[in-house]
């Protein structure tokens, strides 16, 4: 019997697993207020070595008005991504072509996208990987260590060292969760915009972010927002067909956030 006919057999006596796609839901807020600025709905699938994260943000009514799509490859801390807002024709991310990784970003209203190339570094955090960063270092983090890391900065087209200041270290005023403060790794970065996330301590899954959101205003800024990851919401299992809508669903570019 050949080589290729034993395969063969055993392909077709292997029952093929249907791929697990899982899906949670972040709920963001302007600053100081209480009423939904927008939703953003993660979809997480593929295997280990191959992960894949689709984002879908949506107006309030439920519309959807940018996507950004992850491919986290070997790599789940320095992702290749893709971001597009539809609102202004905003977009930004990473590529990878022939080994080369390439930063690209185009500003609301520019006919000409900017893009350069990207140095290797050990350290690197872009986008979505900075939640495999974390997981990567718990131990380090929840022990009170400080960490620094060269953090990718699309509109800059570069990595800019920053690091993660684990705060209330020991737990004084909430024992069950870990707080983590993103900033540059400047002595005057008390004096800049940072960061906050939280995360749960028993199952390490992200809570809460507090800080500058990806998704800009109409003026080109960074919205200020805090987002909530209720429980509720989190990787509860979802179909390829659910996927496959989110992936399509036209962007409706006549959202208004501001």
């Amino acid at each position: 019997m050949s080589v290729a006919l034993l395969l063969l057999l055993a392909l077709q006596a292997t029952p093929t697993a249907a791929p697990v796609i899982t899906r949670y839901t972040g709920m963001a807020h302007a600053r100081g207020a209480d009423s939904i600025l927008y939703r953003e709905v993660h979809y997480r699938y593929g295997p280990q070595d191959d992960r894949h994260e689709l984002v879908l943000y949506l107006c309030p009514g439920g519309k959807a008005f940018a996507r950004k799509t992850l491919a986290y490859g070997s790599d789940p801390q320095a992702p290749d991504f893709a971001l597009t807002d539809a609102r202004t024709g905003y977009r930004e991310g990473v590529r990878t072509q022939g080994g080369q990784r390439t930063v690209y970003v185009r500003n609301a209203g520019a006919s000409d996208t900017r893009s350069a190339r990207l140095p290797a570094t050990g350290t690197a955090v872009i986008d979505g990987g900075f939640d495999a960063y974390v997981r990567a270092h718990w131990d380090v983090l929840a022990a009170g260590h400080t960490l620094h890391m060269h953090f990718l900065v699309p509109s800059r087209l570069r990595y800019l060292r920053f690091r993660i200041v684990p705060q209330d270290v020991h737990g004084a005023q909430h024992p069950r969760v870990l707080h983590l403060r993103l900033e540059l790794d400047r002595w005057f970065a008390f004096a800049l915009p940072h960061i906050d996330v939280t995360y749960a301590r028993d199952t390490r899954q992200l809570l809460q972010y507090r800080g500058l959101s990806n998704i800009r205003d109409r003026k080109g800024r960074n919205i200020n927002v805090v987002i909530r990851f209720p429980t509720a919401m989190r990787d509860t299992k979802t179909d390829a067909a659910t996927l496959e809508k989110a992936r399509q669903a036209p962007l409706d570019g006549r959202c208004r956030l501001d």
